[in-house]
């Protein structure tokens, strides 16, 4: 599943679509909101693709803000610590094998391939991915916009 943010009225070609995973969505929605004091109602709002709507004015004070945190090296801090939290947070029991690192169901018998035998995988979080690129690249479709639709 992904997201696939529509421009009301784009003003280019770059305000017309930007699309993400919900791997990559979820975090890059979650900074904007925070990072642009946007409100709970809204920021829960934007994590559905049932077509949420933020119109031109909020948009447009969106992308000015990220584009200021990321030239002022913000974003890239906010990444470094992220990733930190997320390295430190502990592995989760294998749901393929129970935590055993043993597979005996009709896809394996032997080693799990789930976990490499190991019983313990990453944390979920660490499957959502956060970047400077993708917050540039959603400042500009932001701009660009004329407000957008989350669909």
């Amino acid at each position: 599943m992904g997201m696939d943010v529509y421009g009301v009225a784009p003003t280019s070609e770059v305000g017309k679509y930007f699309r993400n995973s919900a791997w990559s969505w979820r975090p890059l929605w979650d900074y904007v909101c925070k990072a642009c004091d946007i409100d709970e109602e809204r920021h829960q709002a934007g994590h559905f693709n049932d077509g949420h709507m933020v119109d031109q004015l909020t948009a447009k004070r969106i992308a000015k803000r990220l584009r200021f945190l990321v030239e002022d090296g913000y974003v890239e801090i906010y990444r470094l610590n992220r990733e930190a939290i997320i390295e430190a947070l502990p592995a989760e029991k294998c749901v393929h094998c129970d935590g055993t690192g043993v597979r005996d169901d009709e896809y394996v018998q032997g080693t799990c391939n789930g976990c490499g035998g190991t019983g313990k995988v990453p944390h979920i979080e660490s499957h959502y991915t956060f970047s400077e690129e993708n917050v540039q690249e959603f400042a500009e479709f932001a701009d660009h916009s004329g407000g957008f639709e989350i669909c």
